[in-house]
């Protein structure tokens, strides 16, 4: 189904009894908090980051990316990159990296936040 307009990516988010939220946009960022305790004291923890982004050459890139207090820094997981561009070739529109970062693994697209 093609879409209604020229959005790079769309988001629909379902709070419950807090409402819904429908937008189509050309970049995105998405953070995921949950509560957890850290000492006595319970906190928010911002636990899934999801960032969109148009790379330089075009093509569009869906990154996952974890975090946990115990490490130094948030891993990629997952990074989804689409060429909508390419039209009529004979490759995938779509590839899934699906290997966590870190020495062998994958790395934050260039730009990424």
């Amino acid at each position: 189904m093609a879409p209604p307009d020229r959005r790079k990516f769309q988001v629909q988010c379902d709070a419950g009894s807090q409402g819904r939220f429908d937008v189509g946009t050309d970049t995105l960022s998405v953070r995921v908090g949950q509560r957890m305790r850290a000492g006595k004291e319970q906190e928010m923890w911002d636990s899934v980051n999801i960032l969109c982004k148009e790379q330089p050459d075009g093509s569009l890139t869906v990154e996952v990316l974890v975090s946990h207090p115990d490490w130094e820094e948030a891993k990629t997981i997952a990074a989804i990159h689409s060429r909508p561009q390419d039209s009529g070739t004979g490759t995938q529109s779509l590839k899934c990296d699906l290997q966590p970062s870190g020495p062998g693994g994958l790395q934050r697209a260039s730009g990424a936040q």
